[in-house]
């Protein structure tokens, strides 16, 4: 079987120009992924690079093999950024410079300028390292539940293996300076062909990586309140109702806290809606700080919140009431030069076994609640259950 590497280098460069054009044309209608705008450079620039790979013999071969390579080494820093961009972090440029730098200092070594062995040797060898970085970043830095976040996190895991193989086989045969002579053009075909795979793969799996965030995201949008980042009232009780079904047939301890701001009224008249709305953000801050990120918190009403603990007894629901009641009293929010002073009243029902139902568990809660701020406001107040 003949490989022919020109052949085989235009079949890539076209490859990554269609991703290019794909990922461009996904940045379009998405301004705000800015990952996918990186990718596309880096994938816009390999090909060119790669391109001017092809024209070995036509120019001189600083051009068409030291400034080709360097730049496939960028191309891949500007992936590496993408991943650190889909994460939410800062584009770093300082370490995207060292490979290709690197690859430029060696280029004035005769040894390896006038070595397709050692070339082949170091550039797998930078290649490899920039793989790996990507893979980590994608991976081990990812701070969600996304399917496709390991198998895209898989193709420069694989290609990176691929590159250490490729490094060993290069320095292992004595590979002539015409690439395209004898076993050396097998070699380097079989070296094409993989590349030519993982961009496919990691095109095709990239797209699905951005869709899916973007799903989670209209998703999350749509179940969250947008003041105080809490459930919105309709994704807590789908979701409240559901999980006290599991702990009724668990003969869990589920414990019901509803929480309502006092005088909220009084103080937006009095100090505006500004004033307001950060007395919501802050007592979401304080729910957030005294509850366990696996229960459920949200917003209910105007001013009214609710948080459903699994697990949790009338001692320890009271318990965890009573901290959020004396840390909200002892918070001072600042508005408009001064300090404003905002409590809460907390109703708290605990129940446990198959008598569990959720909306008598409202009911019961909602019961306490009032009886909560017909005794003087903050105050928590518990039914027997």
């Amino acid at each position: 079987m003949k490989l022919d590497v020109p052949t085989l280098l235009v079949v890539l460069v076209a490859i990554l120009q269609m991703a290019a054009i794909a990922l461009m044309t996904s940045w379009t209608g998405r301004r705000f992924e800015r990952h996918t705008l990186l990718w596309a450079g880096g994938l816009q620039l390999g090909a060119i690079c790669c391109a001017m790979l092809l024209l070995r013999g036509v120019t001189s071969d600083f051009v068409s093999i030291a400034l080709a390579n360097s730049g496939v080494l960028l191309a891949m820093g500007l992936g590496w950024n993408g991943a650190r961009a889909f994460n939410g972090r800062p584009a770093r440029w300082w370490p995207v410079l060292i490979a290709p730098t690197v690859w430029l200092v060696a280029w004035q070594v005769p040894a390896i300028a006038h070595s397709l062995s050692y070339r082949i040797a170091l550039l797998s060898v930078l290649s490899c390292v920039l793989s790996c970085a990507l893979a980590w970043e994608i991976w081990a830095r990812g701070k969600d539940d996304l399917v496709w976040r390991g198998p895209f996190a898989a193709v420069p895991a694989v290609h990176a293996v691929f590159l250490v193989f490729r490094a060993l086989l290069a320095l292992s045969l004595d590979l002539p300076e015409n690439f395209l002579a004898g076993r050396s053009a097998l070699s380097l075909g079989i070296g094409l062909l993989e590349p030519i795979l993982m961009m496919f793969a990691a095109t095709i799996i990239g797209l699905r990586l951005s869709d899916e965030r973007l799903k989670n995201l209209l998703k999350r949008a749509a179940s969250v309140d947008g003041l105080t980042g809490l459930l919105n009232h309709g994704a807590f009780m789908d979701l409240a109702r559901a999980r006290v079904e599991r702990a009724r047939a668990d003969a869990e301890d589920i414990t019901l806290l509803l929480f309502d701001l006092d005088r909220f009224k009084q103080l937006n008249d009095r100090f505006g809606h500004a004033a307001g709305d950060a007395a919501l953000r802050r007592f979401a801050e304080v729910v957030r700080r005294q509850v366990d990120e696996a229960q459920l918190v949200g917003r209910i009403g105007g001013e009214e919140f609710a948080a459903l603990l699994v697990g949790a007894g009338a001692v320890q629901g009271r318990a965890v009431a009573e901290r959020i009641r004396v840390e909200l009293a002892a918070e001072q929010i600042e508005h408009a030069g001064g300090t404003v002073a905002v409590t809460v009243s907390i109703g708290v029902m605990s129940v446990r076994g198959p008598e569990i139902e959720f909306e008598r568990l409202m009911v019961a809660a909602d019961e306490a609640l009032y009886a909560a701020k017909r005794g003087g406001r903050d105050l928590v107040y518990q039914v027997a259950s």
